[in-house]
């Protein structure tokens, strides 16, 4: 891969991370620990039976949270997997709930162009 695609990449996946986590508002870990198995985009076992579940992006009413969604998006290149097959489901699960935001926004925005 060209170190110029590489530099793309990087700059995309920053800028996930930097814009996603400064608008998520911020779940304590109690919450995070009281959401259901669901709310998470994966869940893993690990050796001794402990369950490890990566990217919370539902909140407890089981909606999407949009801002945490995108949020997982951006970090989901640095979870440690166990299994290295979870990252793909995991990120396909994420990217179907994204293209339904995109949707959404889409949808919104002719909502407003349509009013003025």
């Amino acid at each position: 891969m060209p170190d110029r695609w590489r530099v793309k990449i990087f700059a995309v996946v920053f800028l996930l991370v930097f814009i996603s986590t400064a608008s998520a508002e911020s779940w304590s870990r109690h919450y995070i620990e009281s959401l259901p198995d669901s709310a998470f985009a994966a869940i893993e076992t690990a050796q001794g039976g402990k369950k490890i579940r990566h990217l919370p992006h539902h909140n407890l009413a089981g909606d999407v949270d949009f801002p945490h969604l995108k949020s997982a998006l951006g970090r989901i290149y640095q979870v440690k997997w166990i299994d290295p097959a979870n990252h793909t489901k995991a990120k396909a699960h994420l990217d179907k709930h994204y293209k339904v935001y995109r949707k959404e926004r889409a949808k919104s925005q002719q909502l407003k162009d349509t009013q003025k």
